[in-house]
């Protein structure tokens, strides 16, 4: 039997049944509507049929299992950080390789130091991707070779993923700054509610592109990145006063260049020393949040702070 028999064969059985209900309607009629409803639900099927044969989405319905080679696949940036309590990424690579038991990665930008020893845990972030159980962004995996014991200094390769979880990013994201000549940073390492200090007038205690203290000496400190929440900066470690450690409080005068003005326009901080870090080698990495702001009192031509 071929096609054409089957779509009469149905058109008659449909024709009749429909007859049956409805006995004054005229044949054709019916028959018409018999062929409508025919193509109708050939349509529908075809749809179906199509919509079960397309592809799924890797990144939508992803297992956990293949995480690793999906982000191999779509050439995704992962952030590796140094360990679970450490928003600060060390550094970003892409998957080059990712077999049942290894994942080798490739560093494409270095932010810090890898802390993690071989053998121990690091955590790798990425953009988040559904999976059979819920949205994840991370997975924690050991460091097999990192890049100063391997062969490459650019290749680090990790462990098979050991745990998966949606791993929520810092309130304020960073900026990495690449032109320093941008951004102009003078910091005290003193109380600006209770200071004596003139800060407008003062030597900073450590300056990046900004007179300071230590004069020349202070030319290799440098902005690593800045947010609405805070700043990292890389500091040389002869010229960090002692008073300097986690917890004292901070004044940061920062000019910020405005291409529309084409100058520099100045911006007044309160904050605290949050991290201390040893960075590249002579250098130290200081992190700093904001907890206030500063503006000229035109009454008493001094700085007026007031916290956040």
């Amino acid at each position: 039997m071929n096609i054409q028999e089957i779509i009469n064969s149905l058109s008659n059985v449909s024709t009749q049944f429909i007859q049956q209900l409805l006995p004054n309607v005229p044949v054709e009629v019916i028959r018409y509507a018999g062929a409508s409803l025919l193509i109708a639900s050939a349509i529908l099927l075809l749809f179906l049929a199509l919509r079960m044969l397309r592809p799924g989405n890797t990144r939508s319905s992803s297992k956990r299992v293949n995480i690793p080679r999906s982000i191999q696949k779509e050439g995704v940036v992962i952030d590796v950080l140094n360990d679970h309590g450490d928003d600060d990424v060390a550094v970003r690579c892409v998957i080059t390789s990712a077999s049942s038991g290894k994942i080798k990665c490739e560093i494409i930008e270095r932010l810090d130091v890898i802390k993690a020893k071989e053998g121990g845990e690091i955590v790798c972030i990425f953009a988040p991707m559904k999976t059979d159980e819920g949205k994840v962004n991370s997975f924690t995996a050991k460091l097999i070779e990192s890049d100063k014991t391997g062969r490459k200094s650019d290749r680090i390769t990790l462990s098979a993923p050991t745990h998966y979880t949606m791993t929520p990013r810092r309130k304020h994201t960073r900026k990495r700054v690449a032109d320093q000549q941008f951004i102009r940073v003078k910091l005290w390492i003193d109380n600006p509610y209770t200071s004596d200090i003139s800060f407008e007038d003062a030597a900073p205690h450590i300056g990046v592109n900004s007179f300071s203290t230590g004069g020349p000496d202070q030319s290799a400190n440098a902005v690593v990145n800045i947010s609405n929440g805070g700043l990292g900066l890389s500091v040389q470690n002869h010229v960090i006063p002692e008073t300097c450690g986690v917890g004292a409080p901070v004044a940061i005068n920062l000019f910020m260049f405005n291409f529309k003005e084409k100058s520099f326009k100045p911006y007044w901080y309160t904050g605290e020393i949050r991290s201390m870090e040893e960075g590249r080698p002579g250098f130290t990495r200081v992190g700093i949040e904001f907890n206030g702001s500063g503006t000229n009192c035109e009454e008493t031509c001094k700085l007026r702070w007031n916290k956040f």
